[in-house]
């Protein structure tokens, strides 16, 4: 691996990578890691966090939107920001967009090959799951305070033969996180998900009481120590229509979502519910709205589409997708490859530039309390 650096006289990151089989990267190499100016443990964490931008699938949109915020004085001033890429790939960009190549770039020594725009490739997809990679990596050595991804293709990285439900579950494993809750951010809205990447028909199947349990416990301890939310509200959403409406449309909400809920509460956790989806989103975040969601300071939706619909249209663009329970602090943006638009110049950076700045609160808050 290597980096190229600009002076700005700056701590920057230094990485030994290795790879297996062409694959995932790990760290290693001959000696401890460290940063110029200093050792691993003499950083500055709460003044200017060291955050790495994954750069996605790079014939998405992905690559566009971490190269303009790389280029923009008004966010670098703020964080310690690099790239894990394949440099080849950003330099193919850099020439399309006319943005300058980034002073710091993580060679993640998988080759993308060449990039056409809209056209994902299996090249393409194993250098964005190494980017994926080094940044975890990053993160868990102490190398690196957060990550922020950009969008990838499911469907390219799962054709390379990778078992890869979403970033998510694959951080997750990557990780050795017990447990984790998908959580979209908007300023005070924020939605966390029971279930993620399902089939809807078997969502029914997958919510029990130790699943819903188990996510209370996450959320409202990241709701704490992550998002500073001293002592969380959380509404809870049913599955079936009217949550249930005392079991005529289904019954998972008095089998298994209401004890989950009665549990979490003796335990110390403020949740409440089992509510109709169909209104508890009213209000979310508008303290002065009086809608039912005003009230609280999360809700938990039972499956995707059911908590991200509501997110989105609170402003997609601008939205935050924030892991929950992972030992490393990752954000991304809430839209995915845009393959569509890709090479055309026209994606906009403002999800992205959220979870840069999302990140960033919190690795100075945990920076803080350490």
């Amino acid at each position: 691996m290597y980096m190229r650096r600009t002076p700005r006289g700056q701590p920057r990151l230094a990485l030994s990578v290795s790879h297996a089989g062409g694959g995932g990267a790990t760290p290693g190499g001959g000696g401890p890691s460290a940063r110029e100016g200093g050792d691993a443990d003499s950083g500055h964490t709460a003044d200017r966090p060291r955050l790495v931008l994954t750069m996605g699938d790079p014939a998405g949109v992905g690559p566009e939107i971490a190269l303009r915020i790389l280029a923009d004085i008004s966010i670098t001033r703020d964080y310690d920001l690099t790239i894990a890429a394949d440099p080849a790939a950003l330099e193919q960009w850099v020439g399309r967009l006319s943005v300058p190549l980034p002073g710091d770039i993580l060679d993640v020594g998988v080759s993308a090959g060449t990039v056409d725009p809209g056209r994902p490739t299996d090249g393409g997809a194993r250098a964005a799951l190494a980017s994926i990679e080094t940044a975890a990596r990053l993160c868990m050595s102490g190398e690196a305070d957060a990550m922020v991804t950009g969008p990838v293709s499911k469907a390219a990285i799962a054709a390379t033969g990778v078992s890869f439900p979403g970033h998510t579950e694959f951080l997750a494993g990557l990780t050795g996180a017990e447990g984790f809750v998908m959580t979209f951010v908007q300023g005070e809205r924020r939605v966390a998900l029971a279930t993620t990447h399902l089939p809807l028909a078997e969502v029914p199947a997958a919510i029990t009481t130790e699943l819903v349990a188990g996510k209370l416990e996450i959320l409202a301890n990241g709701l704490r120590s992550w998002l500073g939310v001293r002592s969380p509200r959380i509404a809870v959403t049913g599955l079936n229509p009217h949550a249930g409406e005392d079991g005529r449309f289904g019954d998972e909400e008095e089998r298994a979502i209401a004890p989950a809920i009665a549990g979490a509460r003796e335990a110390g956790i403020d949740a409440s519910g089992p509510y109709s989806a169909d209104s508890i989103f009213v209000g979310h975040g508008d303290r002065d709205s009086g809608g039912p969601g005003s009230l609280y300071d999360a809700i938990l939706a039972m499956y995707h589409d059911q908590g991200t619909v509501a997110a989105k249209l609170w402003g997609f663009g601008r939205c935050v997708n924030l892991t929950l329970g992972l030992p490393v602090v990752r954000t991304s943006v809430d839209h995915g490859t845009a393959f569509g638009i890709a090479g055309r110049g026209e994606a906009d950076p403002g999800s992205m530039i959220a979870a840069v700045r999302l990140a960033g609160v919190i690795a100075r808050r945990l920076a803080e309390s350490t």
